[in-house]
């Protein structure tokens, strides 16, 4: 897929960076506003509650899906068995995912955008998530789930989350994602799960960390037998051909990347019950997904038909409409401070063009690698390790 046609050098400026991520702050600002109010609506009828919250999150997470399709021509192909693709897009999923790259995440919002489910992307994620400015408010208003690291109060918070899931509307489908590992992968976390593996007579993975049970196989006793969640999709993505790394910057930049999708349907009553049961089930499917993921570097393929998903025109109109609604009055503002302007109005622009950019370079650092939590620590005072 080609992005839009403009020259290269146009797409690297850093000019562009700073007109997107302007529009980016001002517009999920007036999202996260209009978010305050639906509080109003809660009480009343918490279906409306979500579907109005569901468009404004699209709203907000599709600018960059915007960034990644039109502006840098990125790229999905979905590696799918037919029969699973009839249920994509269709119904109330949990997403399991390795966690390896800096921009896993985003190739998943492509795919979700391209299915028209966007909107409804929820993540389990850390609880200091949700004070992020913007993004991390948004998630609070759209029902994802932060976890304390302490599973005594992180049982009532999965337990509490998964009952109101089950009341989400219908054709307005959620894709709750978990990254069982809970952190990117690192050649010192590698060691650190491996370790892990041996001591517990666990099975041994070259490219993942060994994920941890107990958040998941909570997750799905909560889910069983209610209805509301129809399956698991397990995915495995790679990056195998690009000629830059997969990093949000490298995005920004205009660069061209394409993720290769594996992704798998599990009914979700035809897992097992019993915790140990699922904990296991959980491993052995990491085997499987370390296996592929192996054979994927050998080949740059998997396993299943691959497919292209259509991409679609939605998350372009947005940024249009927002880049409009935004900007014409800022450069009314900016080009009356040029003209008419006096020093000291014109040295606060200066100094707010620069507090904007550091405000967003910072967010984009919070999706590197080395940002990621630590694996292996002890969580407190329940004694169970962060591991299991």
């Amino acid at each position: 897929m080609a992005g839009l046609p403009l020259p290269n050098r146009v797409k690297k400026s850093f000019l562009f960076f700073l007109v997107f991520m302007y529009t980016f702050v001002v517009s999920t600002l007036i999202i996260n506003f209009l978010m305050v109010w639906t509080l109003l609506i809660w009480p009343f009828d918490r279906k409306l509650f979500r579907k109005i919250n569901y468009i404004l999150g699209y709203s907000s997470w599709s600018q960059f899906t915007f960034v990644a399709q039109w502006w840098s021509g990125c790229d999905i192909i979905l590696y799918i068995d037919p029969k699973d693709r009839l249920f994509a897009g269709k119904e109330h999923i949990l997403v399991l995912m390795n966690h390896t790259y800096e921009i896993d995440w985003l190739m998943l919002w492509i795919l979700a955008e391209r299915y028209g489910v966007l909107g409804g992307a929820k993540v389990y994620g850390k609880n200091m998530l949700r004070y992020i400015p913007l993004i991390g408010w948004a998630w609070y208003f759209t029902e994802c789930i932060f976890l304390m690291r302490d599973w005594a109060k992180d049982k009532k918070i999965i337990h509490d989350t998964m009952k109101e899931l089950l009341d989400f509307p219908d054709n307005y489908w959620f894709t709750l994602l978990l990254f069982p590992e809970g952190t990117r992968f690192t050649a010192e976390k590698h060691e650190a799960s491996l370790k892990v593996a041996r001591e517990k007579g666990y099975p041994e993975f070259k490219h993942h960390l060994l994920p941890r049970t107990k958040g998941f196989s909570y997750t799905i006793q909560a889910l069983q037998g209610k209805g509301a969640v129809g399956a698991i999709y397990d995915i495995a993505i790679g990056f195998k051909g690009n000629s830059v790394k997969p990093t949000l910057m490298n995005a920004f930049r205009g660069n061209t990347i394409t993720a290769d999708l594996r992704m798998k349907r599990y009914e979700m009553d035809s897992l097992p019950k019993e915790e140990e049961e699922l904990a296991k089930w959980l491993r052995d499917l990491f085997k499987e997904k370390d296996d592929l993921v192996d054979e994927y570097f050998k080949t740059g393929k998997f396993d299943l038909p691959a497919f292209h998903p259509p991409q679609r025109p939605n998350d372009l109109l947005n940024w249009i409409f927002w880049l409009l609604v935004t900007n014409v009055p800022l450069y009314f503002y900016l080009g009356s401070i040029v003209i008419a302007g006096t020093i000291t109005q014109q040295l606060i622009v200066v100094g707010v063009v620069i507090l904007m950019a550091a405000f967003s370079f910072w967010m984009i650092s919070l999706t590197e690698i080395q940002k990621g939590s630590s694996y292996g620590k002890a969580a407190g005072s329940n004694g169970v390790k962060k591991s299991e």
